[in-house]
């Protein structure tokens, strides 16, 4: 696999993350979702630990979908 290979699986997995999974308005959804639940609005440490996890949440799906993406081709290059 090449450099520029790599980089556009990568740009491909942030671009589908961002624009599905962690879209502004996926966030936002969820959001207003766990103020329900709470029955009041976040208050900032609620916040701060959401986007924690949503970050983490982020960069294992980024990673999955990465690694995925690069040892499936690579595979299929040396059948």
């Amino acid at each position: 696999m090449t450099r520029e290979e790599l980089n556009i699986i990568t740009e491909k997995a942030f671009n589908s993350l961002l624009s599905q999974k962690y879209s502004s308005e996926e966030l936002i959804k969820q959001i207003n979702e766990l103020n329900e639940e709470n029955g009041e609005e976040l208050n900032a440490n609620q916040f701060a630990m959401f986007l924690f996890y949503q970050n983490l949440e982020f960069t294992k799906d980024y990673l999955n979908e990465v690694l995925t993406d690069a040892l499936c081709n690579e595979k299929i290059k040396n059948l």
